[in-house]
């Protein structure tokens, strides 16, 4: 009976932790993953954005996100895992494919907007860089 008392506070610091950890290491948002951090920062996902640029061989343009691919990106910006954006880039080729556009590689570049503690002039700090080779 006694354990089980400890295990809220147990979870609790175990939840904290992760997020620290992901913070650090995967560029997860502060405000995500438990929001222990969001009210120390601006980082979370109205200052994050995704570029995508597509790539075949007579063709290299930047493009807009779809609509139905919003959410996918968003996931992305909050946590630019590898399994993220393979999934927002595989996404963006099946797109492409379906207006019959080539795509041989799609490069997403997450960003994060950044403010100067003074002036607080806003300036964007890329976060993350992945290619995705499409099949």
């Amino acid at each position: 009976m006694r354990s089980l008392c400890r295990l809220p506070p147990v979870l609790l610091l175990l939840t904290f932790a992760s997020q620290i950890v992901l913070v650090h290491t995967s560029a997860l948002t502060p405000w995500k993953g438990g929001g222990f951090g969001m009210f120390s920062t601006l980082d979370h996902g109205a200052h994050r954005r995704v570029t995508v640029v597509v790539d075949a061989p007579d063709r290299s343009e930047a493009v807009a996100i779809a609509p139905s691919l919003e959410e996918a990106e968003a996931r992305a910006a909050n946590c630019p895992t590898d399994r993220l954006l393979t999934a927002l880039a595989a996404g963006i080729a099946a797109r492409e494919r379906r207006y019959d556009r080539p795509v041989s590689s799609v490069t997403l570049t997450v960003w994060r907007t950044e403010f100067e503690p003074v002036t607080l002039r806003a300036s964007d700090r890329m976060l993350r860089t992945f290619r995705y080779r499409a099949q």
